[in-house]
């Protein structure tokens, strides 16, 4: 009997609080279409978030959790991989992170015909030898770039063939329709009687997501006399965990316990957005920013560093503000100009909610089905061909 569907395998390494996690689980929904692709969903690590793990099995897929501890590199995993594999009748596997890439490429030399593709989410310099690079370059047949930013980094690497396809969010779960503008917020309880609330929502790893350049601004923000609070929001995990200490250290040596609160390890974030005023993404890198069209499509205002994605996302003075990455100054300025200007803020979060609706997740899921029956039937893979007559005749 012929197969019905294209069958994918969606392969991560943890279940996390993060943008690949929740992208993943947006693509599974159900709710996204009904399109000729069946997706099993295998969880290779230990690091499972309790909530988001009842979301995914609420899905219509098959779903496996491997339970590995992170780094375990015993031949049983890739044992437990290749039979799903061969039980599934897998096609394709798609990866989203380094370490399920990795594993991808083993049952990929296991069973030839495989297919494999691996989405690139940041514009980070990849760090990997030159053999591990050859490999990549070698066994995956296509790569996704989240951004045109990642897509130039994945070409400079020579990751190709590349296809640049925008992330997506489930628009309507971000929808208040019961939002007042800043305008008529402020006009009701002026931000003297409460204050400007501000939301930062990403890894609690500075870093990268710079919640120290957010934390200074608030400060100056406080000390010209401006009446605002924050809320940091975001996983923290055993690499991050020394962030998060430095951060709480930074609030309380600016006397800030009364302006920032730090919201951890929760999933709530479109009733946090409800709450806010203003969004910030104050990233030193940054591949796209799914946070930022959350925001947008919750009706907050923005402002983001002018780096990589997020500047592909908001232009300034129409959909959102930029400002200087780093530049605690600049970012100052642009709270100030929301707290000043309230109309203006909903103006670019009209213009916002316009934008964000080119970005729902069925426009990016019915491109990547797409993408899936062009790499299965079109693509040609070199080392496919070598790798069946190399393993011809073998057995798993």
């Amino acid at each position: 009997m012929a197969k019905q569907a294209i069958r994918v395998m969606q392969l991560i390494s943890s279940l996390e609080l993060g943008g690949a996690e929740k992208l993943l689980l947006d693509l599974l929904d159900e709710k996204s279409g009904n399109l000729p692709v069946a997706f099993t969903v295998v969880v290779m690590n230990q690091a499972v978030n309790p909530e988001l793990k009842a979301r995914l099995m609420r899905l219509n897929c098959e779903v496996y959790f491997l339970d590995r501890p992170e780094g375990h590199l015993h031949w049983k995993y890739l044992q437990a991989l290749l039979r799903i594999v061969f039980e599934q009748d897998v096609d394709i596997i798609h990866s989203h992170n380094s370490g399920s890439k990795w594993w991808a490429i083993l049952c990929k030399f296991c069973k030839p015909s495989l297919k494999l593709i691996f989405t690139v989410h940041d514009t980070a310099p990849i760090r990997q030898n030159v053999f591990l690079t050859f490999l990549q370059r070698l066994f995956v047949d296509r790569h996704i770039a989240i951004s045109r930013s990642v897509e130039r980094l994945c070409r400079a690497e020579g990751f190709v063939p590349v296809s640049q396809i925008y992330n997506g969010i489930d628009v309507s779960r971000y929808r208040n329709a019961r939002r007042n503008s800043l305008r008529e917020r402020v006009k009701a309880t002026p931000f003297h009687s409460v204050p400007l609330r501000i939301v930062q929502i990403g890894r609690l790893y500075y870093p990268k997501k710079g919640q120290d350049i957010l934390i200074q601004a608030i400060a100056q923000c406080k000390q010209q006399g401006m009446s605002v609070q924050a809320t940091l929001m975001g996983g923290v995990y055993s690499y991050s965990e020394n962030s998060y200490q430095a951060l709480k250290k930074m609030v309380a040596d600016f006397h800030l316990q009364d302006e920032i609160d730090f919201v951890v390890n929760q999933t709530h974030v479109s009733s946090v957005l409800n709450e806010a005023d203003l969004f910030v993404l104050p990233s030193r890198y940054e591949g796209l920013g799914l946070v930022v069209l959350e925001a947008m499509a919750a009706g907050v205002p923005v402002i983001v560093s002018n780096i990589d994605g997020p500047a592909e996302l908001v232009c300034h003075g129409q959909n959102g503000l930029v400002f200087q990455s780093g530049d605690v100054d600049s970012l100052v300025l642009a709270i100030s100009h929301v707290y000043v200007h309230p109309e203006n803020a909903d103006f670019l979060a009209k213009n916002a909610l316009d934008f964000v609706k080119n970005f729902d997740i069925a426009v990016m899921r019915q491109q990547y089905c797409d993408l899936y029956q062009q790499t299965l039937f079109n693509d040609k893979s070199p080392i496919g061909s070598v790798l069946e007559e190399v393993s011809h005749g073998a057995v798993f």
